[in-house]
């Protein structure tokens, strides 16, 4: 290597390495703060919730700029919009409750 510095020092005491200052944080649960604690939880009747799930798929362009001029015009979000869709054409084939 370098002739001036040495590889390494001869001796000397290492370095432990020190845990994280976060180590005993639940990453998951939020920190409580005055304001989260204060605050009432909203109640949701169990009738009015709606269980969503991941839905992707490959639309064409055509459909796509459909659901952009709804999401525009109609003031609805494009998952309402393919729901309301989707009703409207197999309401036949709805899961009855």
């Amino acid at each position: 290597m370098n002739q001036e510095l040495p590889e390494r020092p001869a001796s000397g005491r290492r370095r432990v390495p020190r845990p994280a200052p976060d180590v005993n944080v639940d990453p998951v649960e939020p920190a409580q703060t005055p304001e989260k604690q204060i605050a009432k939880p909203v109640a949701v009747s169990p009738e009015r919730k709606v269980v969503r799930v991941p839905f992707s798929n490959r639309l064409s362009e055509k459909t796509m700029d459909t659901l952009a001029r709804v999401k525009a015009e109609a003031k609805i979000p494009i998952y309402e919009a393919i729901e309301l869709a989707v009703a409207e054409k197999w309401a036949e084939f709805e899961r009855k409750k």
